[in-house]
C-alpha cells in the first residue's frame, strides 16, 4: 500500500538559508531510493514558519528504508540541530 510521509518543521527567516541545502540533499537522495514516487514542499500562507514537506512512498517500508539510511539521518539530524529541535514525521496510508 502506498503512503504519504508529512514532515514538519518551524522554520524562521533566518533559518532558511541555512537549512535548504540539506533539504535539497535529502530531496535528491529520495529520488535515488527505491519506492520514492514524489515529493512537495509546502508553507502554511498564515503562518510563514510552518512547513511541511509530503513525500509519497510505494510502501511503508520503502519510507522506512530511507529513514533509515545514514545519509538521511545525518541530513535530519543537521537541520533539526539549525532549528534546535526535532521534525515532526507523520506517516499516512490510504483508506
Amino acid at each position: 500500500m502506498s503512503v504519504k510521509v508529512l514532515i514538519s518543521r518551524t522554520v524562521s527567516k533566518d533559518q532558511i538559508a541555512a537549512i535548504k541545502p540539506f533539504q535539497a540533499e535529502l530531496h535528491a537522495l529520495a529520488w535515488r531510493s527505491q519506492g520514492y514516487i514524489s515529493g512537495e514542499a509546502l508553507i502554511n500562507m498564515d503562518n510563514p514558519e510552518e512547513r511541511i514537506v509530503i513525500s509519497s512512498w510505494q510502501s511503508v517500508e520503502n519510507w522506512e528504508n530511507f529513514r533509515d539510511l545514514e545519509e538521511c539521518k545525518q541530513l535530519h539530524y543537521k537541520i533539526d540541530q539549525i532549528l534546535g529541535k526535532e521534525s515532526r514525521y507523520t506517516v499516512y496510508g490510504n483508506i
